[in-house]
């Protein structure tokens, strides 16, 4: 496996991580939600994101080829719930303003790591062309002599 697919795989369970962190975060009493959120939808929440994310990435280790797709689409989904998290906190939540920028801080990190996610991807399917470039003119220089 390349260094590039290492580093994508990585901060995709990063991504993973602060996705569950942030989730949980929204289920403690003192974020004082309106409508707060119940221990069993963060769990129901937790084992959708992994079976996502888990999905897409024995794909992507069993090089898979849409596999990456794949996982931008589910980091995208994801990215989206970090914006509704930060939204939530500031429209319906009474907790102290240093809670809600605690909160906000923790689902803007999640989408700092799901773009720098992206950057890495996009590196990952420049290496991945050029091997294919490299494999199809070695094939053909076989083919002349």
């Amino acid at each position: 496996m390349k260094k590039e697919e290492k580093q994508t795989i990585f901060w995709a369970i990063i991504s993973l991580v602060v996705f569950l962190a942030a989730t949980w975060l929204m289920t403690l009493p003192f974020m004082a939600l309106k409508a707060p959120a119940t221990t069993g939808e963060a769990l129901q929440v937790t084992w959708i994101a992994i079976a996502f994310y888990a999905a897409t990435l024995i794909l992507a280790a069993l090089r898979v080829k849409i596999s990456y797709y794949l996982l931008a689409v589910v980091i995208a989904i994801y990215s989206v719930g970090f914006v509704g998290m930060i939204s939530t906190m500031f429209l319906n939540s009474d907790a102290t303003i240093l809670v809600k920028l605690f909160v906000s801080a923790v689902a803007a990190f999640g989408i700092v790591v799901n773009v720098y996610w992206y950057i890495l991807a996009f590196r990952l399917r420049a290496v991945l062309q050029h091997d294919t470039f490299q494999r199809r003119i070695n094939k053909q220089k076989g083919l002349r002599r």
